[in-house]
């Protein structure tokens, strides 16, 4: 499991990050060798991804469709699919939360609408 968080790292632009602060690699290492890959770290990465995504629109989208094309491809040559499915995970979890976010700000801002025009 530790290798496929160092994969999802460095594919992340995380242990980049680390290393631009300064962080020594053993310091890296013990860290996240007490981490699992859970929904807490998947939240963040997809949180990295979200920031990406106000930089470049579309970003996410894209590197979702590379993912699912990874991952089938990985597939079907019957290797390891941990770390193309947890790409594939984090990704759609940054989309959702996008998706989400502007749904609830749509909706609010209707209803704010609304309530200006008088309606309720």
């Amino acid at each position: 499991e530790l290798m496929i968080v160092f994969q999802l790292l460095h594919w992340n632009g995380s242990l980049k990050a680390l290393r631009e602060t300064k962080c020594s690699r053993q310091e890296v290492i013990s860290y996240y060798s007490q981490c699992s890959l859970d929904e807490k770290m998947r939240s963040h990465m997809a949180l990295d991804w979200i920031m990406k995504e106000q930089e470049s629109p579309g970003i996410i989208s894209q590197e979702l469709q590379v993912a699912l094309r990874e991952l089938e491809e990985v597939r079907k040559a019957g290797h390891e699919l941990r770390f193309y499915k947890e790409k594939k995970e984090i990704l759609s979890l940054a989309l959702s939360q996008i998706y989400s976010d502007q749904v609830t700000t749509s909706s609010w801002e209707n209803q704010m609408s609304l309530s200006l025009h008088g309606y309720h």
